[in-house]
């Protein structure tokens, strides 16, 4: 899947949780981070990864990909899937 693909998957995920804090699609760059946001809890983030896994066919290690700095920033939400 494309990087393109997988950002506009996202967007598609995250809209309704957008909307209730008020963000728009344009607010979404690499470098915000969904939880410490707000956009996302925990929980929210754990389903969002298998909503991608389950979109894209492949399987990550969240908890390796967890111990990266930033790892809950959307670019690098998107670098681990299109790595």
């Amino acid at each position: 899947m494309s990087e393109q693909a997988i950002r506009t998957l996202l967007v598609e995920k995250l809209a309704v949780r957008l909307k209730r804090l008020g963000l728009e699609r344009n607010d979404l760059t690499d470098d915000l981070d969904l939880v410490r946001t707000g956009v996302l809890d925990s929980l929210g983030f754990v389903d969002l990864i298998a909503d991608l896994e389950q979109a894209t066919g492949r399987q990550v290690d969240l908890e390796r990909a967890l111990k990266k700095a930033g790892a809950t920033r959307l670019g690098s939400i998107v670098e681990l899937f299109n790595a």
